[in-house]
């Protein structure tokens, strides 16, 4: 099944909203199963789906290179802390409405139908990981007082349901030792600098031998999935997958 009717038959279990939530347009009367009670059939269309990914990054590729191996950027780097990115889509109009309404408008239920969604994606995809008996669904964590602030954390949604899809546990395995800015105005190097360090494990989580999809809701540089996986490497770790909505 395409990518996007698997997100859209997740998300016919959600309240319809009385707008798209990528662009506010009214949904008008739809039936109990159609999944355009959260997007408009034009921004449905425009939806940028990571058919064509990176393995390494999930940066999105032109079909003529294929859906293996790493890009031309990851080809000429030493394998990272995080061994495969996969993405739904393009974090770039309809994708990006979808994020914020996510993140700031309080649709935390979406995180859940995003979620099982990226799960049978990344099963797809890594289907040796996916199936890993020692496997744990982590998701990167907010500061405790970002998190109050925002009422949830957007990718504990998440890993809800990547762990649903799954079938396999989500934890709560890494705390936030400090609260960072924004990293979107931040150059690479800056952004490295501001996370270095941002995480820990978690007490009383013993993470040697696990392999983990460490999910958030969005890659741009990757220095936040580095920095986690760091922590999760440095508490015996021995592989980390990254899973997000979007790249």
């Amino acid at each position: 099944m395409h990518a996007l009717e698997e997100f859209g038959r997740d998300l016919a279990s959600l309240l319809a909203p009385e707008a798209c939530v990528a662009c506010r347009t009214p949904v008008g009367d739809i039936g109990p199963s159609d999944w355009r009670r959260v997007l408009c059939a034009s921004c449905r269309a425009k939806l940028e789906l990571l058919e064509e990914a990176c393995r390494r990054c999930g940066s999105a590729r032109g079909p003529y290179l294929g859906d293996e191996g790493p890009c031309r950027a990851c080809a000429g780097s030493a394998r990272g802390r995080v061994r495969t990115t996969t993405a739904l889509f393009r974090y770039r109009g309809v994708g990006r409405g979808v994020l914020m309404a996510l993140k700031y408008r309080r649709r935390d239920r979406l995180g859940v139908a995003l979620g099982r969604a990226l799960g049978r994606r990344w099963r797809a995809r890594e289907p040796d990981a996916a199936a890993s008996p020692t496997l744990w669904v982590v998701p990167v964590p907010l500061h405790p007082f970002r998190r109050w602030r925002r009422g949830y954390n957007q990718a504990e949604e998440i890993a809800v349901g990547v762990a649903e899809s799954l079938g396999r546990p989500w934890v709560d395995a890494l705390r936030r030792r400090r609260s960072t800015p924004p990293l979107f105005a931040l150059e690479r190097e800056a952004r490295e600098r501001t996370m270095a360090g941002a995480f820990a494990p978690r007490g009383g989580r013993s993470l040697v031998g696990r392999t983990v999809a460490l999910v958030d809701d969005i890659r741009t540089s990757g220095a936040t999935l580095r920095e986690a996986a760091a922590a999760l490497h440095a508490a015996g770790a021995a592989r980390v997958h990254a899973l997000v909505v979007a790249r």
